[in-house]
């Protein structure tokens, strides 16, 4: 009976720790790549923030169009690829809206930090203005 049970405990365990486990390593490389960069700015440079943003921004639109050309290729030229077209057609269309989302979040964040830089430069424009 405590055998049983402590298999029981080990098992339920194993199961939620590999609940837990990544299963995106590649994404999570890249994610940690953008974070360490973003850990090397200031963060109340917000014009330098938003600049961090703008950059990656762009970086999407390259990949995206990247992604968009493999698409239609695939689509183009499907009777190339036999079955697994359909995968990679789906899969193709999954990473197109992953960074459509990426780069409407990245110009998003871009446009916080430059209204923030804005608003801190604002009370110094004053003082000339008058």
């Amino acid at each position: 009976m405590m055998k049983t049970n402590i298999l029981l405990v080990i098992g339920l365990a194993l199961i939620f720790l590999s609940g837990c486990a990544q299963m995106s390593p590649i994404a999570n490389a890249q994610n940690n790549e953008y974070s360490a960069e973003l850990r090397t700015i200031d963060p109340n440079n917000h014009i330098a923030v938003a600049k961090h943003y703008e950059d990656m921004a762009n970086e999407m639109k390259v990949k995206l169009r990247a992604q968009k050309k493999l698409l239609e290729d695939y689509e183009g030229h499907s009777y190339y690829y036999g079955r697994k077209g359909q995968d990679l057609q789906s899969h193709t269309i999954a990473n197109i809206r992953h960074f459509e989302n990426s780069i409407k979040e990245n110009m998003k964040e871009a446009a916080i930090h430059r209204k923030m830089a804005l608003d801190e430069q604002k009370p110094y424009l004053s003082l000339f203005n008058e």
